[in-house]
């Protein structure tokens, strides 16, 4: 039987990489996994069960970020063994570490401080913007050395793909991510909801564009629930906007049982949550970019704004909550767990036939 061991950035939010690790997990059976820095608390309680191997302390694992200088180093001396193949996640690191067998890189995007900088350095100070542009080339180089030395490349989807042949030169396989219901159980949140309300879940980062799903919200004249680490600071109940912050699994599956639609108003690589709302019955109402081409079928489970402003949001906003929820349930079985586990295993025993 084949030893699996699982490799991810860092395991220090709740996020759609974290959830497909998570699924990993459950899906192969696997024991291990190896990630530059692990706060228990702050991510998914699946990775209890879990060996967990850090190559930052805890003590320091709450500011992995600010590292940025320092990660690559640390990256290429985080090892990964004690196993026969490894299957790594990475949105920029996983992939550097020093793999002591073959190993697939599953890519949700190449790293975006590197290849989507006008969306990362929104975050930074100006003097770390200046400090990164000057380092990007070196960086750069060293990244796809990394990624050379895969043994397989597998992209979550068609768009990242794209990404890693524009970033590395590379070819890669689309696998689309595992999507399961996010609860078996739904709890209410323990604020109280207005009766009809959009949903947007994602960090308040500049690339997830939340403040845009806000304004088409209230276009549409529908209170929005905003989940996500940062979304405290827009919470404004007076004016409809619920912005909870992390909430539990439990309270997502209420959150999107409940929502009218569900919002995606970012540049997502592949755009999880619109199918984990789908598999609830709750359809979504998006820009027509990025993975939501390939997670939203319009008219089946959505609909797609005809640009990318609030005007022409709100107006797929009404037309997506006229879709069956029947339809649009059956829509997000189409990308439960078996059949992504089942693709990567081949791929797997494939990886492990040729070393």
């Amino acid at each position: 039987m084949t030893e699996l061991v699982l490799a991810h950035d860092y395991l220090v939010q709740v996020g759609g990489a974290e959830r497909v690790v998570a699924e990993w997990a459950a899906g192969f059976g696997a024991t291990q996994i190896v990630a530059l820095a692990y706060r228990p608390e702050k991510t998914f309680e699946a990775f209890r069960d879990l060996e967990v191997r850090a190559s930052i302390p805890v003590a320091m694992s709450g500011q992995v970020e600010r590292m940025l200088p320092a990660l690559p180093a640390i990256a290429a001396r985080t090892t990964v063994s004690g196993g026969d193949v490894a299957l790594a996640s990475s949105s920029g690191w996983a992939h550097r570490f020093r793999y002591e067998m073959p190993h697939v890189v599953y890519v949700h995007s190449p790293a975006r401080w590197l290849y989507a900088a006008d969306d990362y350095r929104l975050r930074l100070s100006r003097v770390r913007r200046a400090g990164l542009a000057l380092s990007t080339p070196v960086l750069r180089r060293g990244d796809a050395e990394a990624m050379a030395r895969a043994t397989a490349v597998v992209a979550n989807s068609e768009v990242t793909r794209e990404r890693i042949r524009a970033a590395y030169g590379l070819d890669s396989i689309v696998v689309h991510p595992p999507v399961e219901p996010v609860a078996t159980d739904a709890a209410p949140p323990t604020r109280d909801l207005p009766d009809g309300f959009a949903v947007v879940v994602a960090r308040d980062r500049g690339y997830k564009n939340v403040r845009l799903a806000v304004d088409a919200a209230r276009e549409a004249g529908l209170a929005i629930v905003a989940i996500g680490a940062g979304s405290e600071a827009i919470d404004d109940p007076k004016s409809g906007v619920h912005g909870l912050g992390r909430v539990s699994d439990a309270e997502l599956c209420w959150v999107y049982r409940h929502a009218s639609v569900v919002l995606g108003a970012g540049r997502e690589d592949f755009g999880l949550t619109v199918l984990e709302a789908a598999l609830e019955g709750t359809p979504a109402a998006t820009i027509a970019a990025g993975g939501y081409l390939e997670t939203v079928r319009p008219g089946v489970s959505g609909v797609y704004a005809t640009s990318g402003t609030a005007s022409d949001l709100a107006e797929a906003i009404g037309f997506a909550r006229a879709l069956d929820p029947a339809v649009v349930r059956e829509w997000g079985q189409r990308f439960r767990r078996d059949a992504h586990v089942a693709r990567l295993d081949r791929l797997i025993h494939e990886v492990v036939q040729r070393a």
